[in-house]
């Protein structure tokens, strides 16, 4: 089974979860099915802090407590901090995906799985509450080529990334979904300001229930 996002943008997500040594490994491919092209959030800017240059990072994930008993993973806007101000949100660098076309990825949380976002630092490890969880899903955001005022600009640094702007970039994204049951899995909860509410437009457009997760 696949999760399917809604709308003009027709997303397929198929996932593939398991385990490498003491990492969880979600294996993805996204499929546009639909008319319009669909730029998928695949990578984070970043810069070198020795040589001081333009970088993407390809590997990283949000990962959030909710909804209700799951926990969810994935390469998606993160929410913003309550406890500060934000100058420059952080928002994902996109691949250009064309009708009929396939994008494969995968995403590799290392063990215990632990509440993480780009603008937070990891707590000491007293600093978290360990919860047990009953689902994780996996889910990964998107901004359809029909939003309103959207230009993709090509990232030089980065061939094949590009900068996506809307008139109302975060309200715009949207997310494809796909839920696995969890067994004996836990979650290293923050006890700080973290914050764990998806923004509506961010959430999962459909979520299915798959094979399991194992701890």
């Amino acid at each position: 089974m696949s999760g399917t996002s809604s709308g003009a943008v027709d997303l397929r997500l198929s996932c593939q979860p398991g385990r490498q040594g003491n990492r969880l490994v979600f294996t993805y491919s996204v499929t546009n099915q639909g008319p319009s092209d669909a730029y998928i959030m695949d990578a984070l800017a970043s810069v070198d802090p020795a040589s001081r240059t333009a970088r993407p990072i390809t590997q990283w994930a949000v990962v959030v407590g909710g909804p209700e008993n799951d926990a969810t993973i994935g390469r998606m806007l993160p929410p913003l901090p309550t406890d500060r101000r934000i100058a420059v949100p952080v928002i994902p660098l996109a691949r250009r995906l064309a009708r009929g076309e396939i994008l494969e990825g995968c995403i590799e949380i290392p063990e215990p799985l632990a509440e993480a976002s780009p603008y937070f630092a990891d707590l000491p490890l007293r600093q978290y509450e360990i919860v047990r969880i009953s689902g994780v899903v996996v889910s990964i955001g998107y901004w359809g080529g029909d939003c309103d005022g959207l230009a993709a600009l090509p990232v030089e640094y980065a061939p094949g990334l590009f900068t996506v702007v809307t008139r109302n970039t975060a309200r715009s994204a949207r997310a494809v979904a796909q839920r696995f049951a969890a067994r004996g899995l836990q979650l290293f909860k923050r006890t700080d300001q973290f914050p764990r509410t998806l923004a509506g437009a961010s959430a999962p457009a459909s979520v299915s229930r798959t094979d399991a997760v194992a701890a």
